[in-house]
């Protein structure tokens, strides 16, 4: 059917316009002369060629929030809790001149230092210019806890606790005041009773 429809419609702007229920779109092309029939027609975004990966990084992330947001509403009309859509096991950090894959499993934690984050991994340190909070909101709450304005530790990664004090490898992190009720709460829930 598919097969059938392109063969009719020789752009993606044609095929668009005689679907009866409209996909989420990222229109590439290397012209611009399409960018305002892309977005008559609600397209996510357009993307010119050459694109960067920061860029279609930015696309990406425009339709999983719009994804959220339809999950998010369809969950609160038929009164169930939210849906979050599950987030994939790894990001793409920018470090210097590259991006830099993490495997969320390799996180050991992540210290705040001034406008850089530090991520130590099992292998590496990594340095990125990336927001403490865009951070936070990247990693899974059931595997990740902040203790501190500067700490973000993997939580099966803690060695022992000790008088406000985590030890992973050879790092002690302090827990801070504000952060301790909940990470109490964490331990309260991993505890064996």
């Amino acid at each position: 059917m598919m097969q059938w429809l392109m063969e009719r419609h020789s752009t993606g702007i044609q095929l668009l316009n005689v679907l009866k229920t409209k996909p989420m779109v990222i229109f590439t092309t290397a012209y611009d002369s399409f960018a305002l029939q892309g977005y008559e027609l609600d397209a996510i975004d357009y993307l010119l060629k050459p694109i960067s990966f920061e860029r279609f990084m930015k696309a990406v992330d425009k339709v999983y929030d719009k994804l959220q947001l339809q999950h998010q509403s369809k969950n609160e009309a038929t009164e169930q809790p939210h849906y979050i859509l599950p987030k994939d096991d790894y990001i793409f950090v920018k470090t210097e001149f590259r991006y830099e894959k993490i495997d969320f499993n390799d996180i050991l934690y992540i210290e705040g230092m001034g406008d850089y984050l530090c991520i130590v991994t099992t292998k590496k340190k990594i340095m990125t210019l990336q927001g403490f909070k865009r951070m936070e909101e990247s990693l899974s709450k059931n595997n990740f806890c902040r203790v501190h304005k500067s700490y973000i530790v993997a939580i099966d990664k803690i060695e022992s606790v000790e008088r406000n004090r985590i030890k992973i490898k050879e790092k002690l992190i302090p827990v801070s005041d504000s952060y301790k009720d909940s990470f109490n709460k964490i331990l309260e829930n991993k505890k064996l009773s």
